[in-house]
């Protein structure tokens, strides 16, 4: 039957498109002052939109330097998908067959290559953490944008000192009413009573 003779190689919409990450990053990189321009691409590889050499090539003549990580095993795998950290199922296809990926390393060293970055394995995540720490600092620092604020010191302690200090007197030396206070009738205590 043809259901059982199909694969997911099969499907034109599945799949990474590398090249439209990567003319998308193009247009990111708009200011001509931005002196060092880096994209991270983290994927298997597996591109299904093709000619990514060239569109490497095309974002190194623009200042974009391309690092990649890879990701995946190249014999395949499957992709999980998870929720809290827990598996809770397989990606599939639009026939229900489930996606199987694999790391096409050749590729993303051919990207790297052209843009003059570097390839990481991702099965390492402490190799790939060293490898861009070490790329990052090597480059030029620009600051893009800088705030000032101010950091104001609280000081509403010298007003909660003097309500507490009016409060005292008027619970310890004011037991007894002013005249003057008796005349305001506050609480309505000089009504008749009918």
């Amino acid at each position: 039957m043809f259901l059982n003779a199909m694969n997911t190689d099969m499907l034109s919409s599945q799949g990474t498109a590398i090249r439209d990450a990567i003319e998308l990053a193009k247009t990111y990189y708009n200011d001509e002052e931005q002196t060092n321009r880096v994209l991270v691409i983290i994927s298997d590889g597996e591109d299904h939109a093709g000619e990514v050499a060239s569109i490497a090539e095309s974002a190194t003549e623009q200042g974009i330097r391309i690092f990649t990580i890879g990701v995946g095993s190249e014999a395949g795998d499957r992709i999980p998908i998870k929720r809290n950290g827990v598996v809770q199922s397989y990606k599939k296809d639009q026939n229900g067959e489930t996606v199987i990926t694999k790391l096409d390393p050749a590729t993303l060293q051919e990207i790297a290559a052209e843009a003059d970055g570097e390839y990481i394995n991702g099965n390492s995540t402490q190799e790939v953490v060293d490898k861009m720490a070490s790329a990052l600092n090597q480059m030029d620092k620009k600051e893009f944008e800088a705030k000032q604020f101010a950091d104001f010191k609280d000081q509403f302690q010298w007003f909660v000192a003097a309500a507490l200090f009016l409060l005292i007197i008027d619970v310890f030396l004011l037991e007894r009413k002013t005249a003057w206070v008796r005349k305001l009738n506050l609480f309505n205590e000089n009504k008749s009573k009918s």
